[in-house]
């Protein structure tokens, strides 16, 4: 039987792993023809299936885990690009707002300013109106006729 002697860490877990089968067919191997070993030979191999599927279940979810890890920092960078983007979509939005509020006092502006010109009219209309009847009487009494 080989001594290997604990895993270290940072040792590689599947020569470890190798190493461990290797002890397992040699054990396997000197108890194989024992007939007085027979009931440890039955629970050692049950003992190594357990721990065979032990393994692969580690590797599946190491596997697994790395996957998801890898998923994980994909979708943050997702989240850290939208929250970005909702950060300059509310910028353009509050930018936009005021944009409208400006164009609105404007439009206000000029409203006031047609009313303005429209009673400086019709002032001006009511001015020549009445320059009109003081200076040409004689034609406002014959067209009102």
């Amino acid at each position: 039987m080989a001594a290997q002697g604990p895993v270290k860490p940072g040792q590689d877990v599947d020569k470890a792993y190798e190493a461990i089968e290797g002890d397992f067919q040699e054990v396997l191997q000197e108890i194989a023809n024992d007939k007085g070993l027979e009931r440890f030979r039955i629970e050692y191999e049950k003992l190594y299936r357990a721990l065979k599927k032990s393994h692969d279940n580690e590797k599946r979810l190491v596997k697994k885990c790395r996957e998801l890890n890898t998923e994980i920092v994909g979708n943050a960078a997702k989240v850290q690009t939208a929250l970005k983007l909702s950060e300059e979509d509310q910028q353009t939005i509050v930018a936009l707002k005021k944009e409208i509020e400006k164009a609105w006092k404007m439009v206000d502006a000029s409203h006031e300013k047609v009313r303005t010109q429209q009673g400086t009219s019709r002032s001006y209309k009511q001015r020549t109106s009445t320059r009109s009847v003081l200076q040409y009487p004689q034609y406002v009494s014959s067209s009102c006729q």
